[in-house]
């Protein structure tokens, strides 16, 4: 009979080793066109692999990402968060030891004359063997919550840098706006200046100074509302890097450089580079895990459970136990068989939402290249519409006063200039954000190893 007992523990220990002990193995794959007609097989590189100093070369930009990852909130909380993953796996660990108590105990009868009093030290100890691999699978687990967090932190980190430098450049293009808003004002006021004197020669009547004066007041209110986004856009920034709301020093708008060439690479490199499908993939090993844990449950558990200390006062009242039990799960009410499906169909949920995000990856990394190479094709012909606009505004004003043209005529002038060239500005500043989150797309701003 024993024989029997044992030859059946041995086979379950067997048949259970295959998918029970097995480690993850991962079986992402990338399709070749998830990132649609903008991969060329010769770019082994991407942009996104590398430094994103070397792409941002703004050192005050630089100072601010830097300044950013150093004191934001949401990565000392990350950072919190790995470490507290890091425990898990250390107390999973512990698993392959014995519990360990210390469990002092007195007992006094009162029964008329006959008294007694009785004191006992013991040590007691509970040790549950996971022969069939449920501490291991533990600590897998808690392994993948560490590596988890630790892509996580970097999603956090590249979602940082790239708000702060699409902060920092919506402020240096705020500031040209505001630029060219004030130069438009000084104009106007000389158009202002220009349509008084005619009035003044009887060759204007009052409507025309009014209107003058209406399309000025209208700069000026462009300008005390640019004036408001700075400051506000600033205190988003200052949010950002952890500081109380201040001035932030910036470069110029036109200081900005584009890179001469952008190489998208591979669409295997998505595995690596993007934190998110990284923790897509994560979320498939939690469930494999699973898995195994709600096949475990089919399996007996072995706990040896031991006493050892003094049963009395006297030294010689040594006392000690030693036992084993072994608890075999036999019906629980189709519980186990619902976890287990529940498992496999969190399983196939993580592949599902793998597969969305790897498309979803591939998705922003076309729809932000094409972005970037038609605000690049359209700026050519915005510069040249300003350059044309600059030119009428000049000779309409000089035909105005000359009294060859009407004031409307100026001020059309006037409004098609200052709409192209906030244009002009706009345009190349989705250039800018095009690129940020090109290079976002493709992995940029993570930490490089």
């Amino acid at each position: 009979m024993k024989r029997i007992i044992y030859i059946i523990l041995v086979g379950m220990l067997l048949l259970s080793s295959c998918s029970l002990y097995q480690q993850y193995e991962s079986s992402a794959t990338v399709q070749n066109n998830v990132m649609g007609d903008i991969v060329n097989s010769n770019d082994t590189v991407s942009i996104g692999d590398l430094d994103w100093q070397t792409i941002f070369k703004d050192p005050q930009l630089q100072q601010l990402i830097n300044t950013a990852l150093d004191n934001n909130t949401d990565m000392r909380t990350a950072q919190l968060s790995i470490e507290q993953a890091q425990n898990e796996v250390k107390a999973a660990r512990w698993g392959y030891a014995p519990t360990l108590a210390f469990a002092p105990q007195a007992t006094y009868t009162y029964q008329g004359r006959a008294n007694s009093f009785n004191l006992s030290l013991p040590v007691t100890a509970s040790w549950q063997l996971g022969i069939f691999g449920q501490t291991k699978t533990q600590i897998r687990k808690a392994k993948t919550q560490v590596a988890y967090n630790e892509d996580y932190k970097q999603a956090v980190q590249v979602n940082l840098a790239a708000n702060v430098a699409s902060l920092y450049y919506s402020l240096t293009m705020l500031d040209r706006q505001l630029e060219i808003a004030e130069q438009t004002e000084g104009l106007w006021e000389e158009s202002l200046n220009s349509t008084r004197a005619l009035y003044d020669a009887g060759i204007y009547t009052s409507p025309a100074v009014y209107q003058m004066e209406a399309s000025l007041e209208e700069v000026r209110t462009e300008i005390v509302d640019l004036r408001n986004s700075i400051l506000t856009t600033e205190a988003s920034l200052c949010k950002l890097i952890a500081e109380p709301p201040h001035h932030i020093e910036r470069a110029s708008f036109n200081a900005f450089q584009m890179p001469e060439e952008i190489h998208v690479g591979l669409p295997i490199r998505l595995l690596e580079a993007r934190p998110d499908v990284r923790l897509a993939e994560r979320n498939m090993e939690f469930a494999y895990y699973g898995t195994q844990q709600a096949k475990q449950a089919f399996f007996p558990s072995l706990t040896i459970d031991g006493l050892f200390g003094l049963g009395s006062i006297s030294p010689a009242a040594m006392l000690g136990q030693a036992v084993a039990s072994l608890t075999q799960p036999i019906f629980a009410g189709g519980k186990l068989n619902a976890q287990l499906k529940n498992a496999k169909a969190d399983q196939e949920k993580a592949q599902i939402e793998f597969v969305q995000t790897l498309l979803d990856a591939g998705n922003e990394a076309y729809r932000y290249l094409h972005t970037c190479q038609t605000a690049e094709e359209m700026a050519g012909h915005i510069d040249a519409r300003v350059q044309a606009l600059q030119e009428a505004y000049s000779a309409t004003t000089e035909l105005m006063n000359n009294g060859s043209t009407t004031y409307l005529e100026v001020l059309t002038a006037q409004e098609s200039l200052l709409s192209a060239q906030l244009s002009q500005v706009q345009n190349q500043y989705e250039i800018i954000q095009s690129l940020i989150n090109l290079y976002t797309s493709l992995g940029g701003f993570r930490p490089k190893e």
